[in-house]
């Protein structure tokens, strides 16, 4: 049987060391502190590890690969996202390559080991699932990896995203200000940290205002447009709602589909600015994300990463804000 061949791991578990600070010494910074480096160069000795050296290459100089791991190919959201990080990428002298995950652990999984394999030199990642993703197979070989959009409940890195609690918040100010009693907010799945934190500041916004919110007015799907259209649609023949938050944008759009056309259909507040919320009629009121600067602070975070590796991992919030069209006029 043949032996497993040395990973950066294995060195930096001989020398006493992080991962990243063995990738640091392979690749010829100057910064590390001499001893440091004498025994991650032993350790690289003992063990037998032999740096890539495309790897190298990427690292050392002329263009670099990050790579941008996102959920959904269809959703408008990330593909601004991507668009964003590429554009930046250029002015930075980085090639981007893209893979999707369809929201599947096993997909992101495959992902990450296609990215070890062609040593990319950093990832930035919208996680799957924010408790059960595992970052291992890129913190294992040395990328540095930032978080966008998702956090991952004890993972030591970097997270740019939304200050979701404060978007629930605000949604839930801006229905109660235009007179609405009776709310409702259709999440997504519990373990998805984005959607989560929304209606929760929304619901416990609403109790703030002293408006009672029983628990029918916390309804789930699974991020899709179909469920958006089929959990309102049971809102509708509950009738109970006089407005719904739904906290993603493919969501919304079936949110929409669902009340579009019918006489006394409870105000809607969608999430992101997408073109069809400006289209349609009546036009749909927005949370809207900051997408270009979630986007440049999170390549620029990404870079500072890249270059400085042992610096302890920061995480920047971004805030939201409505954007008011006629789905929630004040209630007459």
């Amino acid at each position: 049987m043949v032996s497993p061949r040395p990973t950066i791991m294995d060195v930096a578990r001989t020398a006493g060391v992080s991962s990243a600070t063995v990738s640091r010494v392979i690749n010829g910074a100057t910064t590390v502190d001499k001893e440091l480096s004498k025994r991650v160069q032993a350790a690289v000795r003992a063990t037998g590890y032999v740096p890539n050296a495309l790897g190298r290459s990427l690292r050392r100089g002329g263009t670099s690969q990050i790579a941008v791991v996102a959920p959904d190919a269809e959703n408008p959201y990330f593909t601004q996202i991507i668009g964003e990080v590429e554009r930046i990428a250029r002015d930075q002298s980085h090639s981007v390559t893209v893979a999707h995950t369809e929201d599947d652990l096993a997909v992101e999984q495959e992902c990450f080991a296609q990215l070890v394999s062609r040593h990319v030199s950093g990832v930035l990642l919208v996680p799957v699932d924010g408790m059960r993703t595992d970052l291992g197979p890129l913190t294992d070989a040395g990328i540095p990896v930032v978080l966008v959009d998702r956090g991952i409940d004890g993972a030591h890195t970097d997270v740019v995203a939304t200050d979701n609690h404060d978007a629930g918040r605000q949604a839930a100010r801006h229905l109660h200000e235009r007179g609405f009693r009776a709310p409702a907010v259709i999440a997504g799945s519990q373990t998805l940290r984005t959607t989560e934190d929304r209606a929760t500041g929304f619901l416990g916004a609403w109790r703030e205002l002293g408006v009672e919110v029983g628990a029918d007015a916390l309804q789930r799907g699974d991020l899709h447009l179909e469920s958006g259209r089929t959990v309102m649609e049971q809102l509708l023949a509950a009738g109970e709602a006089d407005c719904v938050y739904v906290t993603n944008n493919r969501m919304s759009a079936g949110a929409f589909e669902a009340i579009r056309g019918v006489e006394g259909a409870p105000a809607l507040l969608a999430t992101d600015d997408d073109l069809w919320t400006r289209l349609v009629t009546p036009s749909v009121s927005v949370v809207h994300q900051a997408v270009r600067a979630t986007s440049r602070a999170a390549a620029r975070m990404l870079t500072q990463r890249m270059a400085n590796p042992d610096e302890e991992p920061s995480t920047t919030l971004l805030r939201s804000r409505i954007i008011e069209r006629d789905s929630t006029q004040p209630k007459g």
